[in-house]
């Protein structure tokens, strides 16, 4: 106990024994003992200014960065390209807006009455003949002759008028190329929008009296020049030769394709276009009177 309360029993320093290989103080003498310690063979440390000296640093960039542009979004590859738009149409290949086909009005001063029954197919020819050649034809009674010149009447006969294809050998004749063709309402359309000059193959009384004909007889006995088509006013314009009020006679759709279809909707088509018949042209060539004369209808074809 008195060894805990008192003063602190004397104890011999203790001794250590690390070895040979291990002697920090060997020489007693080399650890003065009133001078701070400093390590064997290494000398002073240096101080942190000395070792800033030593390092060869970069001089500091004192200018304001300028902010970086904001990076723009990679275009989505995935997005679907836009659609391609159709090319528009070309207005001189649509339709005309009002209705309207050919330009009957150029057909207005070469029209007249066929002088004898039969004489239909020589006065129809008659009119492309001068619409196309230029040709001063003063009077059908011209096309007749060449006609019987050529033996293009059913036998031999004037009266009996003439084929449909003694008409387009006659054209042919007389510089006109042509062909006779079978077509529709819309063929008609294109061809006197286009400026063809045409002769349709009709049933006259379908034309002139469709409501007097005793009894339908399907006959198809007559020819006329299709000079237009207006579908405003729902009618067909003809250049009819055999009848009084037949210079831009104007007859129903229905009525005139029931009249075409007795004679199998055949036509006589030019092969060549009419500058004169062009209905998208503004000429007013084809308005020019022609110096023929309009003759009194003496027969019915």
């Amino acid at each position: 106990m008195d060894d805990i309360a008192g003063t602190a029993p004397d104890l011999d320093p203790p001794t250590f024994d690390i070895g040979d290989d291990i002697d920090p103080f060997a020489d007693a003498s080399e650890v003065p003992s009133s001078e701070p310690w400093q390590p064997n063979d290494m000398g002073t440390m240096p101080s942190i200014p000395d070792l800033i000296d030593g390092i060869d640093l970069p001089a500091p960039d004192l200018t304001t960065p300028e902010p970086a542009a904001p990076a723009l979004p990679d275009p989505d590859p995935a997005a679907p390209a836009p659609p391609e738009s159709e090319p528009a149409e070309d207005p001189a290949e649509q339709p005309p807006s009002d209705g309207t086909y050919g330009n009957a009005t150029a057909w207005t001063t070469e029209w007249f009455y066929q002088e004898v029954n039969g004489y239909c197919g020589p006065s129809s020819a008659a009119q492309l003949i001068s619409e196309y050649t230029g040709l001063d034809i003063t009077s059908p009674q011209q096309m007749v002759d060449r006609a019987l010149e050529l033996g293009l009447f059913v036998g031999d006969d004037p009266s009996q008028g003439m084929t449909i294809g003694g008409i387009e050998t006659l054209l042919d004749d007389q510089d006109v190329p042509c062909h006779v063709e079978s077509g529709t309402l819309d063929d008609l359309k294109s061809k006197l929008e286009d400026g063809y000059g045409i002769i349709a193959m009709v049933d006259s009384g379908e034309i002139w009296y469709p409501d007097e004909e005793i009894a339908e007889d399907s006959t198809p006995d007559h020819v006329v020049v299709v000079a237009g088509i207006d579908e405003a006013r729902g009618v067909v314009i003809l250049s009819d030769p055999g009848s009084p009020t037949g210079n831009g006679l104007e007859v129903p759709i229905d009525q005139f394709m029931d009249s075409w279809a007795d004679g199998e909707n055949q036509m006589i088509v030019a092969d060549e276009p009419d500058p004169d018949l062009d209905a998208s042209d503004d000429s007013v060539a084809a308005l020019q009177p022609r110096p023929w004369a309009i003759l009194d209808l003496i027969g019915l074809q």
